[in-house]
């Protein structure tokens, strides 16, 4: 792997010159995603354009290759609607199964009613947005969790 004063590669996928790598970024320890370009080994100050059928193949090298998480790889799978769907989807209204004891000490009872507002991979968990019986957001587990009657 290549090692520059910006950044560490981490994992690439290279097809003729198209390449993505995931990168360490050296000034802020952050893993990045780039897509570039590359000439007899040099990189190319210019944007990456390639027919759509070249991207896909490069797409699907990088996921082999493991340029992308696999958080990623489930989320982008979600969007195609290609991965097993969440059991409740984003923006639903759920009740809790059982009181949740949150980490500051405060409990939300059973019953409580939020929103989802991010689903964690497959649906094994949500971060759901609580009003009452005060304002929270947190993580709360699959099955602590079913959809909210219409209100």
């Amino acid at each position: 792997m290549r090692s520059t004063k910006y950044a560490d590669e981490i994992a690439s996928a290279d097809e003729g010159g198209a390449r993505i790598e995931r990168l360490r970024i050296r000034s802020t320890g952050a893993a990045e995603i780039r897509f570039s370009w590359w000439k007899n080994g040099r990189f190319q100050p210019r944007p990456l354009d390639l027919p759509e059928d070249d991207l896909l193949r490069l797409l699907r090298k990088a996921i082999d290759e493991g340029v992308f998480s696999e958080i990623f790889v489930g989320h982008l799978r979600q969007m195609l609607g290609t991965g097993t769907s969440p059991a409740i989807p984003e923006h639903s209204m759920v009740t809790l199964s059982g009181a949740l004891t949150l980490k500051d000490g405060r409990t939300l009872p059973e019953g409580a009613r939020g929103a989802i507002v991010f689903v964690h991979g497959d649906g094994e968990a949500y971060e759901v947005e609580f009003i009452a019986p005060f304002h929270a957001v947190t993580t709360v587990p699959a099955s602590s969790l079913s959809r909210a009657p219409a209100a």
